[in-house]
């Protein structure tokens, strides 16, 4: 109890530190009729405590915390995919100590990474239903056994003002440019396909409010991704000039859209967020848009 007791006093310490030391920017206001969605790769949000079970990073410095909520903040998203989270206790306690109880509901289940980075979900509203696909067998593209998803396929349902039910699906798919690492992505890829239809997220004609969001840790002309275009999903980003969402320049982050979703989607508003001090905060910047809702 004393441990658990000192590791949520340092974690504490560090993020009120971080919260006393942020310089605010004005927010990207979204307006009141419509939904604000956002995906944002952290980069090792861990927690101070060496888990020996896992190979974890020291916790962020209290001016990169600081940044990173400075980032959050200003952009305000409604909902937030999160990815490279350590735990629920960390995240919660970001929410709470830095961002105020900003957000709700505060979403995440352990996954199968061996560095225990996680994905997860903040939203400021509540979350009729939760799920989690760690544990789902997909079969290997590269041999005959079966695989997980590398983090997790983390599923959040909510209902609109009318009724309607939305659902968002956030991962972080395999990384890794190698021949084995790509097959895998591929799977991975495929196998959130056939979840899209077999869970009902998104009917055989296509109906259905349904976003993926999150690290795919695939470039767009890679083909690593193509399982993706049955489902079928919409890029808003995909006639920006300029689209790289990584500090390497690369396109590795997306918010994809279902058809009933798309139609919803405000044209103009899909940002890659780089304002200051957004290349200090993380090696991927917080993309956004804006549904009518």
């Amino acid at each position: 109890m004393r441990k658990a007791q000192i590791t949520l006093l340092s974690i504490i310490t560090v993020l009120t530190i971080a919260g006393c030391s942020s310089n605010h920017v004005p927010s990207v206001q979204s307006s009141s009729d419509t939904l604000r969605i956002g995906t944002y790769n952290v980069q090792n949000l861990f927690d101070s405590v060496d888990d020996p079970h896992k190979a974890d990073d020291p916790q962020p410095s209290a001016e990169r915390l600081s940044m990173l909520a400075e980032v959050i903040t200003s952009v305000d998203c409604d909902i937030l995919a999160l990815q490279e989270v350590e735990n629920i206790e960390i995240l919660r306690a970001f929410n709470e100590y830095y961002l105020q109880n900003r957000y709700m509901e505060v979403v995440l289940v352990e996954g199968n990474d061996p560095r225990g980075i996680d994905v997860a979900v903040m939203s400021k509203f509540p979350l009729d239903n939760v799920i989690s696909y760690r544990e789902r067998e997909i079969p290997d593209v590269g041999g005959d056994g079966y695989i997980r998803f590398s983090r997790d396929l983390l599923a959040v349902q909510w209902s609109d003002p009318d009724g309607n039910t939305w659902s968002l699906l956030t991962t972080h798919l395999k990384s890794g440019t190698a021949p084995e690492d790509r097959l895998r992505r591929t799977a991975q890829a495929r196998e959130i396909a056939r979840i899209c239809r077999s869970d009902s997220y998104i009917s055989l004609m296509g109906h259905g409010n349904l976003i993926l969001a999150g690290d795919l840790n695939a470039e767009p002309w890679s083909g690593d991704l193509g399982a993706l275009s049955g489902v079928p999903f919409s890029d808003p980003a995909r006639d920006l000039p300029y689209r790289s969402t990584h500090a390497s320049r690369k396109v590795l982050d997306y918010i994809l859209l279902s058809p009933s979703a798309d139609r919803r989607y405000i044209i103009g508003s899909y940002t890659i967020y780089k304002e200051y001090p957004s290349e200090d905060a993380s090696d991927h910047f917080l993309l956004y848009l804006d549904l009518e809702y």
